[in-house]
């Protein structure tokens, strides 16, 4: 008996509850492989990496990491390797995923570091905020796999010590691919 006032008791104060974001439901979860396609010190250059989210409504909200070595650098007559990694918060907006073609928005924010490395020994060094709005498309390739073509720009900040680059050089329009795998929901209308 008093476990079933006890029981009884509990589910009157869950229909009770408010909450300041009642409309908001859990409808999918994926991780992504991710290219970023850019430009650093005017090289054109591929930024690879992953990333996961919850997917509420029509909205995403995780974390990524990406990174690049393959531009270089020439400083002193000496050619430098560039090391380019950052990572933080993901997060967007997919309109009408139920549909075959439909638009795909987000935003990246991101700390890291840059490095100049001569010989596999880093020279020089600096901690980066990265910020990358994109907008675009997503395909529904299967019911576990969608395709995203994004553009945007990314805007780096932070870089002050590294022998002669600056922001600029890394900051850059970008073009983006994102392979997101995992479970998505069918609910037509949130």
């Amino acid at each position: 008996l008093f476990s079933l006032c006890l029981i009884l008791g509990f589910q009157a104060l869950q229909a009770q509850e408010e909450t300041l974001i009642s409309d908001l439901n859990f409808t999918g979860a994926f991780g992504a492989p991710i290219m970023e396609f850019s430009q650093i010190n005017d090289q054109l250059t591929v930024d690879v990496g992953g990333g996961g989210a919850l997917v509420l409504n029509n909205f995403f909200l995780g974390g990524y990491g990406m990174g690049t070595s393959f531009p270089e650098y020439n400083y002193n007559n000496e050619f430098y390797d560039i090391k380019f990694k950052h990572g933080g918060l993901w997060m967007g907006y997919i309109q009408k995923p139920y549909k075959l073609l439909h638009f795909f928005s987000s935003f990246k924010i991101g700390w890291g570091k840059t490095k100049l490395q001569l010989n596999k020994e880093t020279e020089y060094s600096d901690s980066i905020l990265s910020l990358i709005p994109e907008i675009g498309f997503e395909v529904n390739i299967t019911k576990f796999m969608h395709i995203s073509f994004t553009g945007g720009y990314r805007i780096v900040s932070g870089v002050n010590n590294l022998a002669g680059l600056s922001n600029e050089d890394f900051s850059s329009p970008v073009g983006v691919i994102t392979f997101s795998f995992g479970g998505f929901s069918s609910i037509r209308d949130f």
